[in-house]
């Protein structure tokens, strides 16, 4: 059974957008390179004001990634070639398919009937 997740990073602003493309091509590389995970979807955010500051930048390059994986995948791989990165400020990976799962099981319950007596 497939797991959705969603991966979100945030790399140095100095970066050109070459720099850029490379980087989020590289860790896309990185996430499919096993053949069990996919990248569904990717979004590039572009150079964005952060909430405080990380290492002294007040902004950064944020890249989003919706990825299918098993629960054996190359993820935590991943997550350590970006801890290691010197460009990558931060990175957060969130389960999304347990949400869904909820959502779904919220939506299903029927709606209580009320009867009126007179």
């Amino acid at each position: 059974m497939k797991r959705t997740y969603e991966l979100v990073l945030i790399a140095d602003p100095r970066l050109s957008d070459e720099e850029s493309v490379a980087l989020t091509d590289e860790f896309r590389d990185m996430l499919q390179a096993d053949g069990t995970t996919e990248v569904t979807r990717e979004e590039s955010w572009g150079k964005r004001k952060m909430a405080y500051p990380i290492e002294k930048f007040n902004e950064g390059r944020y890249h989003v990634y919706y990825v299918e994986a098993d629960p054996k995948s190359t993820l935590p791989e991943v997550e350590q070639r970006m801890r290691q990165h010197d460009r990558v400020l931060r990175f957060l990976t969130v389960r999304t398919d347990l949400d869904l799962k909820r959502a779904a099981s919220k939506g299903k319950k029927k709606p209580e009937t009320a009867t009126a007596s007179a």
